[in-house]
């Protein structure tokens, strides 16, 4: 994978996510009485409540995923000595 393909990925995942996040911002409320009117708020406040929960649950994966991150065991490379069987005996498996 290159690098343009490394940044734009996360990218990309973002704008998705934050657009389907904050698409119940923009839902329209029923017609008639099904629901009383709330207290209006403002477009920044409605801002900081979606794109917010987005930008955090992002931060809290990304925080999960270094703190999970572990190289993997590479084994030593094979000596040179030859173990030879000299008896007929089962290979013990442990």
């Amino acid at each position: 994978m290159r690098t343009p393909a490394r940044l734009l990925g996360p990218a990309l995942a973002f704008v998705i996510t934050f657009f389907a996040g904050s698409a119940a911002a923009f839902a329209d409320q029923p017609t008639g009485g099904a629901w009383p009117d709330g207290k209006e708020r403002s477009d920044l406040w409605l801002l900081v409540l979606f794109g917010g929960g987005t930008v955090g649950l992002f931060i809290v994966i990304s925080l999960f995923a270094l703190l999970t991150a572990r190289n993997n065991y590479v084994p030593p490379a094979p000596g040179k000595e030859i173990h030879v069987r000299t008896d007929n005996s089962p290979t013990p498996h442990h």
